[in-house]
């Protein structure tokens, strides 16, 4: 077996503990799963890697399919307004071009400090 897939198995319990619970934050808010993934993987490779841009693809990467299976939980439920997410979705799919495009640019700590400030953020306005 090769060095890297003995370090990996290591960590296998906890991320598979990090995507059940960002599945059931994806399904339950509608959001938060993201978040709980680049964090989990920042704690626990964060030191060991030089690339940290793999956390945030990584989430992204983990995020289509679960964001599409709770969607259509939602959509079964009717709780999908097709007015606001007609006047959304292009914009969105705009945005997320232009931030993968800018991501590979940017240096991990800049992205660290934009993630930290969104989540900051983010808590403020729920809170208020």
């Amino acid at each position: 077996m090769k060095p890297q897939k003995i370090a990996y198995l290591k960590y296998l319990p906890l991320l598979l503990i990090i995507g059940l619970l960002a599945g059931f934050l994806n399904g339950l808010l509608g959001a938060g799963g993201g978040i709980l993934i680049v964090m989990g993987l920042r704690l626990l490779f964060g030191k060991k890697t030089v690339n940290g841009r793999r956390f945030y693809t990584t989430a992204i990467a983990v995020m289509l399919p679960l964001s599409l299976v709770s969607v259509w939980q939602y959509a079964k439920r009717g709780h999908l307004p097709a007015i606001t997410l007609g006047d959304m979705l292009l914009p969105a799919l705009l945005g997320g071009l232009l931030g993968a495009l800018l991501l590979r640019h940017m240096k991990p700590a800049l992205l660290a400090r934009i993630f930290a400030a969104v989540v900051l953020v983010s808590g403020i306005v729920l809170v208020i």
